[in-house]
């Protein structure tokens, strides 16, 4: 401590404290070192790389690079349509059921019934089918593509849910046709 000052006022943190400066400025350059000066960082020069290694991809000729997500190539429509196709045999298989049902409701109905409204509503059932199969489709590629990020090679999920719903429009149609409806009873045993 030094004579005349108080002691308290070199132990506060608070207040700034003089660094002697002197010290600092009589430091010889290092061995070896030229053009050495105060304050001036030295800057190594660099070094020599034996082996550069290049991080950028080899790119198969008609390759596009993108930026941020990779974009799924686009699929031909010939392969688009194989893909709708695969699966198909549900829908088919449906739709024949369908047919044959509508075709023994129309025939037990008789010459009295109006047939254009029997076949508009045939007509509205492939028209309701065609649109779940649409929507079962968006689903699946939403589901599947967006969420999941698999690919879909077939389609045989949704034809298999038309196949269902066009068969479930078969019974419905069946149900209404009497002798139908008791040769199912008799089958069962209920009568």
């Amino acid at each position: 401590m030094t004579e005349g000052t108080d002691p308290t006022q070199e132990l506060r943190f608070d207040r700034t404290q003089e660094i002697p400066t002197e010290a600092l400025q009589t430091q010889q350059p290092a061995p070896g070192q030229k053009d050495y000066k105060t304050g001036v960082a030295a800057v190594p020069a660099q070094r020599q790389v034996e082996q550069t290694v290049s991080f950028e991809p080899t790119l198969m000729p008609g390759q596009i690079v993108t930026s941020g997500h990779l974009k799924r190539p686009d699929v031909p429509f010939g392969v688009r349509m194989r893909q709708l196709k695969a699966g198909g045999r549900w829908s088919v298989a449906g739709a024949i059921f369908l047919l044959v049902s509508w075709g023994l409701w129309a025939a037990s109905a008789g010459a009295d019934s109006d047939h254009g409204t029997a076949t508009l509503a045939l007509f509205l059932i492939f028209v309701v089918g065609a649109g779940l199969f649409a929507l079962s489709r968006l689903v699946g590629g939403v589901v599947l593509e967006k969420i999941m990020g698999r690919t879909r090679r077939t389609a045989w999920l949704s034809h298999a849910v038309i196949g269902i719903f066009l068969v479930v429009a078969g019974i419905q149609y069946l149900r209404s046709i009497d002798w139908v409806v008791d040769a199912w009873n008799f089958l069962r045993g209920v009568r």
